[in-house]
């Protein structure tokens, strides 16, 4: 027990092991509820709504040899989920190991083989969401159980797959929002899953006084765009990785700080003579630009070395110059 107690407490386990058992357990979790917020409330909605990435085109591959070409489904519809998304992951996932991160691809193909299972092969649960009336209740919470499982992956060095990959890969070169590139990318998902369940909406009088094809395909779009800029906003919430913040410490203890985001967080810092204007006392003013997730690090450690340091966060919109964007994983 001794012996257990000593290697949990050792820096090789509290800097290598506990962050990846950390992520392990965050990648299932996040994609669980990712699972949940698709089957439990868009697949649940009698207005048909849409995830994004591979599901939504799984989603969307359905609904058109359903309503369109009249295949029945209901048999093989969920080995087809399970299927088609993990084999339509194998290119992403190269691209991903490639020009994101090894690590983050393999975490993410955790995160693809639970999806696949949960999107194929768990039931949907009837939780009172199946009327016209509650359509909008199941896209907004769905939209906010989709965004934390995405969000919240990202947030650990990870993703749910698909063209969340793709995304990161692009945030990694060009500094876009990871929300925003993937709407853009769900966008024609939308477009052509209300085009394509429209007619089925009209036929089964789902939309009372709704007669025309445009107008049943707009509402269906409408509800999935709504979805798509919920997830979009709570994704940005809770992934920060390329949000910048300029961070401010002043100190008595300059050198062991300093010395300690060189080596830990591997960040240059900026130092500034300055003098209390009350105690009259020297101090030293450093200054460091950081991606946000990596505060917590930073703050942990400037405490460790001066608990009465004097710390203010700014913002930072964007960053010019040597400042390396890291892969998060």
């Amino acid at each position: 027990m001794n012996k257990l107690k000593a290697w949990i407490g050792s820096t090789k386990f509290q800097r290598q092991i506990k962050p990846e058992i950390k992520r392990t357990i965050a990648v299932i979790v996040f994609t669980v509820i990712y699972g949940i917020g698709v089957t439990w409330f868009l697949e649940a909605s009698v207005i048909p709504m849409y995830t994004g990435g591979i599901p939504g085109l799984a989603q969307l591959i359905r609904d058109f040899m359903k309503f369109t070409l009249g295949i029945d489904t209901s048999g093989w519809e969920g080995l087809f989920f399970g299927l088609f998304i993990t084999l339509s992951n194998i290119p992403i996932m190269i691209l991903g190991w490639f020009g994101v991160s090894k690590k983050f691809v393999i975490y993410s193909m955790i995160s693809v083989i639970i999806q696949a299972t949960m999107l194929g092969f768990i039931p949907s649960i009837n939780i009172g969401l199946s009327s016209e009336s509650q359509a909008l209740t199941a896209t907004i919470l769905g939209g906010i159980f989709i965004g934390i499982g995405v969000g919240g992956a990202l947030k650990y060095g990870t993703s749910t797959g698909g063209l969340d990959v793709i995304a990161q890969y692009i945030s990694l070169k060009k500094g876009q929002s990871v929300g925003f590139v993937s709407m853009v990318l769900n966008i024609v998902t939308a477009l052509l899953g209300g085009l394509i369940t429209a007619p089925d909406l009209i036929a089964r009088g789902v939309l009372p006084g709704v007669t025309q094809t445009l107008a049943a395909a707009g509402i269906v779009i409408s509800y999935t765009i709504l979805r798509l800029i919920i997830t979009t906003i709570v994704t940005d919430k809770l992934h920060t990785a390329y949000h910048f913040t300029m961070v401010e410490v002043i100190t008595n203890n300059p050198q062991d700080i300093v010395s300690d985001i060189l080596s830990n967080i591997y960040r240059g810092v900026t130092l500034i003579n300055v003098q209390g204007g009350y105690t009259k006392q020297d101090k030293t003013l450093i200054k460091v630009v950081i991606s946000s997730y990596e505060f917590t690090t930073l703050h942990q450690l400037v405490n460790r070395l001066d608990s009465k340091a004097f710390i203010v966060v700014t913002p930072v919109k964007q960053v010019y110059g040597n400042f390396k964007k890291r892969t998060i994983a």
